[in-house]
């Protein structure tokens, strides 16, 4: 009996310590959520990751916990704002097939368009696709694998080539960019990026370089040249690999091209309101997306300011493969200064 009864004693007083570390743990948790420590919002750095990524100047004194002081001046997210994530994805055959994660295809033009919706501006942002950063890899049977520091392309193939693949490339761009918020991706097949076009006429554009004048005596550099049906995969989607640093000539090339196409739709918008809607039906089994037409009409007559800006960073060759290293710093910066506002 007394050994029953001192067991019964050893477990309630197990259980009380159980409930006393549970307690102090949540107490610590909303402390530090107080006074600032844990991002509630997912807008920002925490203080030691900006100060390893030499974001200096940065201090976590702040009134406002959304804000973010910087330089001496307070700063906090400017909430008019809708980004979108759009992609281009180097795979053959249909988008909509579904595939095994570590084979779904890899995500080689990455751009994000923020839209003001009330200024009913857009700014571009380029991302090089050898960007170097973390993705969450899988197995083929799709359990999770960890973190790696990785080529940002990546991520999209360890999805299901569908919308698991656009979520994990978004989260990752995310992370990229100081946890930004985005609202919307729509991926596509870069085989099928000639339909634009066709769609539109054809589209004229400046040859940003000579890279291609091998393949098509008319892009050289300088040269005006209609892009339609026929040329215009070759224009968006080839590159020498043998040359290093090709992705960030085909990069260039698909910024003249997007910036380009944007414009004869938004003309083509403003004199037919039906065309994106036109245009987003006929591209509908080419493409994956969660944003309806309302978003897509929104950003294509909007006024562009600004154009498409290219993360900071700096090229090099590692092993045998190309990289884009951050300059943290001045992505920062970046990030502060098109998504946030001076608080007054």
């Amino acid at each position: 009996m007394d050994n029953r009864r001192q067991n019964r004693r050893q477990q309630r007083s197990r259980i009380m310590l159980i409930i006393a570390a549970v307690i102090i743990v949540l107490a610590a948790v909303i402390l530090c959520i107080a006074l600032g420590v844990f991002d509630r919002t997912g807008l920002f750095r925490s203080d030691e990751t900006a100060a390893e990524s030499g974001t200096e100047g940065w201090t976590s004194e702040r009134s406002n916990p959304n804000a973010i002081v910087y330089d001496g001046k307070t700063y906090v997210y400017n909430d008019h704002l809708t980004n979108y994530l759009l992609l281009g994805v180097d795979t053959e055959g249909s988008i909509q097939e579904k595939k095994t994660p570590g084979s779904a295809g890899q995500s080689d033009s990455i751009f994000l368009i923020s839209y003001d919706r009330v200024k009913e501006t857009t700014v571009g942002l380029a991302i090089p696709r050898d960007t170097i950063t973390q993705i969450e890899k899988f197995t083929p049977g799709g359990d999770s694998l960890g973190f790696y520091s990785d080529h940002l392309n990546l991520q999209y193939a360890y999805g299901d080539g569908k919308r698991k693949s656009c979520e994990l490339t978004s989260a990752a761009v995310s992370r990229l960019l100081s946890g930004l918020p985005i609202g919307g991706y729509a991926a596509v097949n870069l085989e099928s990026i000639p339909s634009l076009t066709q769609f539109l006429g054809g589209v004229e554009v400046t040859v940003p370089d000579d890279s291609l004048s091998e393949d098509n005596p008319a892009f050289y550099k300088g040269n005006k040249v209609v892009l339609d049906e026929t040329n215009t995969e070759l224009f968006v989607r080839s590159r020498d690999t043998r040359k290093e640093q090709s992705a960030i000539v085909r990069m260039n090339r698909q910024k003249t091209f997007l910036d380009a196409f944007a414009s004869k739709l938004a003309k083509k918008q403003k004199k037919d309101a039906s065309t994106v809607t036109t245009l987003y039906e006929k591209m509908k089994a080419e493409m994956i997306t969660n944003m309806s037409t309302d978003q897509f009409v929104d950003i294509a007559v909007a006024e562009r300011s600004g154009g498409i800006k290219t993360i900071p960073g700096e090229t090099g060759h590692e092993g045998v493969y190309d990289v884009y290293r951050i300059d943290d710093s001045g992505l920062y910066k970046m990030v502060l200064e098109l998504f946030y506002e001076e608080e007054q």
